[in-house]
């Protein structure tokens, strides 16, 4: 059945069985229900390629990730990216995966993507601070929303986790414990989502008036190798930390890793936490205190932000979300900590 023959069955216009079934707000609620509902009923499927000439689009939304990059495969991210494709899919959108290798030129590929048609509006992650690839985007005035944040972001262009006060709630716990000696492994210096965890660390450090060692705040990728050679060169110190707070939960295993590799048992001789909630989290031994968000929000919002520029919908929009504390093994801890 084409959408000639189903107007024609309904007594509408075709373009406003169209824009019925597309979810433009420009359809009262009664007629759009009697679209869908007639659709249905009659199996009613749009051709694609014929939506895709009609509008000029290619009703594809593209997110291009680092080839290496480990937050690619994290259950957390995992859950974001589902979450964003299934609002895109029930509105006739696909989102387009793509790797890029560090022999790249990064400006080159993003130009690719803006001039071939291929995607409608693009979705852009592990922000950096001054960033070209939005520079690249406003310049061409190309759709794109950010799932990250920096000083001066336009409201329609962004979502994230509230990561300053995320870490600054994780540091708090720890100074509440009465830890003194409290680490920091951070992510990647240039990525907004580590400088805002780390002011939040600080922040804390500073009410608390406690010394932030310099050799206790740590920058390396968002991995366990890297977390496990940053550790090792913590515990090596004269001063050791008591407690090691990780960007990430993957961080957090590999600190855990090498403390044990050390003679320390986490949850008992050190207290570690991280972020994110990740699957294998719960169930690690000791499970790790992390920082938890709703990935499902985050991954709608993104979506209905784009929307919002592409199909002029009027999604109320939530730039920011918060994190909340879920309380583990890994960062329990006895009084000798601090003897």
């Amino acid at each position: 059945m084409s959408i000639k023959q189903l107007a024609e069955y309904l007594g509408l216009s075709k373009s406003t069985v169209s824009r019925a079934l597309n979810g433009y707000s420009d359809v009262n609620s009664d007629t759009r229900l009697k679209v869908l509902e007639a659709a249905k009923i009659l199996r009613y499927k749009a051709n694609p390629t014929a939506q895709r000439l009609a509008s000029g689009r290619s009703k594809n939304i593209g997110i291009i990730l680092p080839a290496n990059d480990r937050m690619f495969v994290s259950s957390a991210f995992s859950k974001v990216l589902a979450s964003a494709s299934e609002l895109l899919i029930e509105h006739g959108y696909q989102l387009i995966v793509t790797t890029i290798s560090s022999l790249q030129d990064e400006q080159k590929v993003y130009m690719d993507f803006i001039s071939s048609g291929l995607v409608d509006g693009l979705f852009i992650v592990r922000t950096r601070h001054n960033d070209p690839r939005i520079t690249l985007l406003k310049v061409h005035n190309f759709p794109y929303v950010c799932l990250g944040y920096e000083s001066g972001y336009q409201e329609d262009r962004f979502v994230d986790v509230d990561n300053q006060h995320a870490f600054y709630q994780l540091t708090q716990r720890q100074i509440n414990a009465r830890h003194q000696r409290i680490a920091f492994l951070n992510g990647p210096v240039q990525l907004t989502l580590a400088m805002a965890r780390e002011q939040g660390y600080l922040q804390a450090m500073r009410e608390a008036t406690l010394k932030v060692d310099k050799n206790y705040l740590l920058y390396g990728e968002l991995t366990e190798r890297d977390a496990i050679e940053m550790t090792k060169q913590l515990m090596a110190l004269a001063v050791p930390p008591t407690c090691i707070l990780c960007a990430d939960d993957a961080m957090a295993l590999g600190a855990i890793v090498a403390c044990e590799k050390l003679g320390y048992q986490p949850g008992v001789d050190i207290a570690i936490a991280g972020y994110g909630n990740y699957e294998h989290s719960q169930y690690n031994k000791p499970s790790i205190t992390t920082l938890d968000y709703d990935t499902h929000a985050v991954g709608e919002q993104m979506s209905q932000l784009i929307l919002n520029q592409l199909e002029g919908q009027t999604f109320a929009t939530q730039n920011w979300h918060k994190a909340s504390i879920i309380i583990r093994e890994s960062d329990l801890f006895e009084e000798k900590f601090n003897a």
